[in-house]
């Protein structure tokens, strides 16, 4: 059945941006963590405060209420709080582990339903596919800014450019 296979392969796709963000942010020290590289820019740190909170706001009671929850202070998430990677890292798998739960409980019919993003009214897969963009866009930005401070000693996370090979 398509919708069952949809739900396993997003979960697939999610389960690798997050593994592909870590495998990045390992190869950089603390303190390069909360670097920025010009104003209005972001670090590594305020991009998965960013991440994790978006998260917990998009998929707590995914299916019953709207995925901008009241709670939630944006703004607050692009200002860097200064903690530590230990917390930042354990709120971030506390979330990603919020998402797969979410996901591996969708059924079929759950795809055809309808959820609320900030008072507007969206499918399910839009919702997920979505989130997919968004969190593979930052996945990105972490990638780029993992290689820049890592520099020489950057490990290389997909195929390697030919110029990198060794054949």
């Amino acid at each position: 059945m398509f919708e069952a296979r949809y739900i396993e392969m997003v979960r697939s796709i999610f389960q690798e941006q997050k593994q592909l963000a870590e495998d990045a942010l390992k190869q950089v020290n603390d303190e390069d963590m909360h670097r920025v590289l010009a104003k209005d820019t972001l670090s590594l740190a305020v991009i998965v405060q960013h991440i994790s909170n978006n998260m917990k706001s998009r998929w707590t009671d995914f299916l019953t209420t709207d995925g901008e929850k009241p709670d939630r202070n944006r703004d607050a998430e692009f200002e860097d709080q200064h903690q530590s990677r230990a917390e930042l890292m354990a709120t971030w798998d506390e979330r990603w582990q919020l998402l797969d739960d979410v996901l591996a409980s969708l059924t079929p019919d759950d795809l055809g339903k309808t959820v609320f993003i900030r008072g507007e009214e969206k499918t399910v897969i839009w919702a997920i596919e979505k989130q997919v963009s968004h969190y593979s866009y930052h996945v990105g930005q972490i990638v780029f800014l993992a290689k820049l401070f890592a520099g020489e000693n950057w490990n290389v996370l997909t195929i390697p450019l030919p110029h990198q090979r060794n054949d």
